[in-house]
């Protein structure tokens, strides 16, 4: 890792800690416990990542086990989210989360499937299947967050702002996070490539650190604002009736 690398690394960590201490300052940790967690263990990553040395054994074994982590956190933030941007349909919103849990815990499984149908000689296959867990889990993530946005850009949902904002950036951290991985595993061996994705997406990160730390605050609690479909009122407000019938029928199949 060279110089600038470890420069944007420790100012990453640096908002990082700035936003975690803000959620626990302001009683915000409460409330988005998950969100808290990944960027904890964000942070401890991003200190692995300066303090040991890049070609050893240990930093392949730290980078494993809190890569894992950070993934299955954000397996569950993608899960919250959902809660949160579909809390004025509870039906919705439960059929959205138990959708994305099984899913996640499919395609979860998947790598480790690959690995024991696979009959060929490698000498690293579980490291093939970790690279392999980790895109199919990013991915996957990626398209549930993917579909999350569009329903938030198509549907008039009435959401909190601070669920607005952690939505919103972990949307856009995710997607980065995932188009950076798949192409750093693409282009393993140009390292030109793998030191201009690794910039770009660290610049994006401290981009949604920076509006977390700004935007989250304890009255973005009590403010909400509309999302989705402001460019016709008109049509909102028959998708908004729509929204609402998709929620009835939910809960009456959830009745039976």
């Amino acid at each position: 890792m060279n110089p600038w690398e470890k420069g944007l690394v420790c100012l990453a960590a640096g908002l990082t800690a700035a936003v975690l201490v803000k959620l626990w300052w302001s009683g915000l940790v409460r409330v988005y416990k998950l969100l808290f967690c990944y960027l904890a263990a964000d942070f401890l990553l991003s200190i692995g990542a300066v303090t040991i040395p890049f070609d050893t054994k240990r930093y392949g074994d730290f980078y494993f086990s809190s890569q894992t982590l950070k993934i299955v956190i954000s397996a569950f933030v993608v899960v919250e989210i959902y809660g949160l941007a579909l809390a004025g349909t509870p039906a919705l919103a439960r059929f959205g989360r138990s959708t994305v849990s099984y899913v996640l815990a499919a395609a979860a499984l998947f790598p480790f499937a690959g690995l024991l149908l696979d009959h060929s000689q490698s000498p690293h296959p579980y490291l093939r299947a970790y690279l392999l867990f980790e895109q199919t889990m990013d991915g996957t993530i990626a398209i549930f967050l993917i579909i999350i946005s569009a329903f938030m850009a198509w549907f008039p949902v009435r959401m909190r702002r601070n669920v607005i904002l952690y939505a919103g950036g972990f949307i856009v951290w995710s997607l980065s996070r995932s188009a950076a991985v798949h192409i750093v595993n693409q282009w393993s061996g140009n390292k030109a490539v793998n030191l201009a994705v690794n910039l770009v997406d660290m610049f994006i990160i401290m981009g949604c650190l920076l509006v977390w730390f700004l935007g989250l605050r304890r009255e973005g609690e009590s403010r909400t604002a509309v999302v989705g479909h402001l460019w016709n009122r008109a049509e909102a407000d028959r998708l908004t009736e729509q929204l609402d019938a998709i929620n009835d029928s939910l809960e009456r199949l959830r009745r039976k």
